[in-house]
């Protein structure tokens, strides 16, 4: 009963007698409502860009890669697919390495993977990604990116030369002293040719531009590696976000190999992501901050006008912590009101924010999301509940803190003086 009392008290310190809402009280409740709705637009944009990211990251790159570091190869690969599926998942063989491109004149480095065209299950879905041309890998034939074949020059039915690292440095002799010279065997080493069979594309730039798909087979005749064997195993589980329970029994099942997911292997460019969302909810808590100072200098005029009321309101019986609570209630209400709508604009501004981004496209005649940079259709967006709630729990928090000093010096006021005085 008693906190009701306040909160009504509190509601009508924040109008004035005649009209309904006081100007000073809507432009603190704008300030905070332009605040949240800031935070919640620029947080949901990086949630989608960090959702989108692991999304095409998840199309690229196994759940979980086994690996045997020791020999530099797996002899039986065939072997540990099965295991695999006896523990529930799927996997399929790979071997993959940095190799030479060449096309005419033109050396680029890329990276190899050879794959078995019969097992896509496990590893990359090459063929979902395949733009132009077919998705074969018979013996000769490569599938290449669009971005390679645009730097190479390539399309589909070109020829296209592959040198491994390996036995490039084999023709390389080194003296005793440091001299190079050519190796006697140099002859014996040639690259491997391969006919574009198709081109793919997974809008994922820095996937696109370096790996060339090829047969396991031939991929293990350019590298040197024995036939049936693979340097690795690309598993794919149903859940890759929550895998706990596979990546225990896979340790478990082959502890002489290495065992690890796909968030290890890209913890640095996740872990950055997440940092840079926490930069900037931190960054931007301070547009509230600055709403709830607003917040202070209105109730502080709200003291002012509302002496001669407190000093009644002491003078009958009411306790500090009374006149405290009425007071902290003022930034609360705003707080909750201007937390309420800004959460409405924000999530109406992420609604139809392509639509927006066209009218300013057709406005300053500059695209301020351009597709050839960021290789999104649109500008990508992820509402969590959790971001709201941190963002509602934080902006009623500070505007309510934003009422401690008023409401600190309202407390403290002699209320002989205040009426005295008024």
């Amino acid at each position: 009963m008693r906190i009701a009392t306040d909160l009504f008290i509190a509601w009508r310190y924040l109008k004035p007698k005649r009209d309904a809402v006081s100007i000073i009280t809507c432009i603190s409740i704008i300030g905070v409502v332009l605040g949240v709705a800031v935070m919640i637009v620029v947080i949901a944009v990086m949630a989608g860009f960090t959702d989108e990211f692991k999304s095409k990251l998840l199309e690229t790159t196994a759940h979980i890669h086994i690996y045997d570091f020791d020999q530099g190869y797996i002899a039986d690969p065939a072997a540990v697919v099965r295991r695999v599926r006896e523990l529930g998942a799927t996997g399929a063989p790979v071997t993959e390495h940095s190799v030479l491109a060449q096309r005419g004149e033109r050396f680029k480095p890329k990276y190899l993977v050879g794959i078995d065209p019969a097992r896509l299950d496990g590893g990359v879905d090459v063929a979902r990604a395949i733009k132009y041309g077919r998705f074969s890998l018979k013996h000769g034939e490569a599938i290449v990116s669009c971005s390679i074949a645009n730097e190479l020059g390539l399309r589909v039915g070109s020829r296209l030369l592959l040198h491994s690292p390996e036995k490039l440095a084999k023709m390389v002799k080194v003296g005793a002293n440091g001299s190079l010279g050519v190796s006697e065997e140099a002859r014996m080493y040639l690259p491997d040719e391969f006919t574009v069979a198709g081109m793919y594309s997974f809008g994922k730039y820095d996937f696109d531009s370096k790996v060339v798909f090829v047969n396991i087979d031939d991929a293990n005749e350019l590298l040197g590696l024995p036939m049936g064997a693979a340097n690795g195993v690309f598993v794919r589980v149903k859940d890759p976000f929550h895998m706990r329970h596979e990546l225990v029994a896979l340790r478990k099942a082959f502890p002489s190999l290495t065992v690890f997911s796909w968030r290890q292997e890209n913890g640095q460019i996740l872990g950055v992501l997440d940092v840079e969302k926490n930069m900037q909810f931190f960054l931007l808590i301070f547009i509230v901050l600055v709403a709830a100072f607003s917040i202070a200098n209105t109730l502080i005029t709200v003291v002012v006008q509302k002496t001669r009321e407190i000093g009644l309101l002491k003078a009958i019986g009411a306790k500090d912590s009374t006149i405290l609570t009425i007071f902290l209630s003022q930034g609360f209400i705003v707080g909750v009101v201007g937390t309420g709508f800004g959460t409405l604009l924000g999530l109406a501004v992420i609604h139809w924010r392509n639509d927006i981004l066209g009218v300013v496209r057709k406005i300053t005649g500059q695209d301020i999301f351009p597709k050839k940079f960021y290789l999104f259709s649109q500008l990508p967006a992820s509402v969590h509940l959790g971001d709201l709630l941190v963002i509602a729990l934080a902006s009623v928090a500070l505007c309510t803190l934003g009422g401690l000093i008023p409401a600190w010096r309202a407390a403290r006021l002699d209320p002989a003086q205040a009426l005295r005085y008024e």
